[in-house]
């Protein structure tokens, strides 16, 4: 008997930002002692091996390649496999993952601008709702912080996450209507490969500069976990949810993230969490569920999602059966 509502999507989705949410930490972690370059070549290269298999056990069919989205395939690793990775992990060797949580929390509200300006797609009083309450959520982070955090200034660390954040939007705007024409696996498998490619010139070369790849065990575990988790599993996790909820509902799940960051941070790296944090939190996913939920169509999709199982539900119920209907939010 299936539940009335779409409960295995909703932890699917959770799962999957978690993952998001434990990258910073496992970032965090990885670069204090792997050059960025090595450690991101290494991370794509297995998620890329583990995707294209799973592709071919999951679908295995030849594409149609058009000359201009494999361009804009290329365009969409460089911006969210490389400039991510590299501003997002340089940015996190001068400050901490539970600022970086928040900062990336902020991915919906770029999406949404980067939407208006290349795509021409209307800015609307949601959207700007979204983006004031971010910047007022980033804008705390740095009241009545030090002057030095770690090994450099805090908002060089911070300027850079937002930099690896205007990356992964470039990297969702580029890629809206390709999902429709390329299965999800497919072209997260590009993307990874791709990214791999990216990377492995500038690794070669920390290689040779090290004098070969000495990694310990914990090293190779945060990889692991990079390339598994967070890039495969999470991924999967996303789009088993996302086909089930309207899309308008889907972005409310990335406020998931900078609770992850911070919860993680202050367990596994021991780092302090003030009030500056929880306000900042508290204003980007106030953002967030406010652009989701008065961004139009989510009323809607919402309302046509309910009425949609009420109608299976009693026509089940006509027919003296347990309610076996999938949840589609259509």
């Amino acid at each position: 008997m299936s539940m009335p509502k779409p409960w295995a999507a909703y932890a699917a989705m959770t799962l999957s930002m978690m993952t998001v949410g434990s990258s910073v930490v496992a970032g965090k972690l990885l670069v204090q002692s792997v050059p960025v370059f090595v450690a991101s070549a290494l991370r794509f290269g297995i998620a890329a091996a583990l995707l294209i298999a799973l592709w071919f056990i999951l679908d295995g069919k030849k594409p149609v390649w058009v000359k201009s989205e494999v361009y804009r395939m290329l365009l969409m690793s460089f911006c969210g496999s490389f400039l991510f990775s590299v501003c997002l992990l340089y940015g996190l060797q001068y400050t901490g993952a539970a600022e970086s949580g928040v900062i990336t929390s902020t991915t919906p509200v770029f999406v949404a601008l980067l939407s208006a300006l290349l795509l021409k797609e209307r800015l609307t009083p949601p959207v700007m709702l979204g983006v004031a309450a971010a910047v007022l959520g980033v804008a705390f982070l740095h009241i009545g912080e030090p002057a030095q955090t770690g090994t450099g200034i805090a908002w060089t660390g911070n300027l850079l996450i937002l930099l690896a954040v205007a990356s992964e939007a470039l990297f969702a705007v580029i890629g809206k209507g390709l999902t429709g024409k390329y299965s999800p696996v497919l072209l997260s498998a590009i993307s990874c490969t791709l990214g791999f490619l990216w990377f492995l010139p500038l690794a070669v070369y920390d290689v040779v500069r090290m004098e070969g790849l000495h990694l310990t065990a914990g090293e190779w575990s945060y990889i692991g976990y990079y390339a598994v988790v967070v890039t495969v599993l999470g991924y999967i996790l996303w789009y088993a949810g996302v086909k089930k909820v309207p899309g308008s509902v889907s972005g409310l799940f990335t406020a998931v993230i900078p609770v992850t960051s911070i919860v993680l941070s202050f367990f596994i790296l021991q780092e302090q969490v003030t009030w500056r944090h929880g306000i900042g939190v508290l204003l980007v996913v106030a953002g967030i569920f406010g652009y989701a939920l008065l961004a139009p169509g989510t009323r809607k999709g919402w309302q046509s999602s309910r009425s949609s199982y009420a109608g299976k539900r009693k026509f089940n119920a006509r027919l003296c059966r347990p309610n076996q209907s999938n949840y589609n939010g259509e």
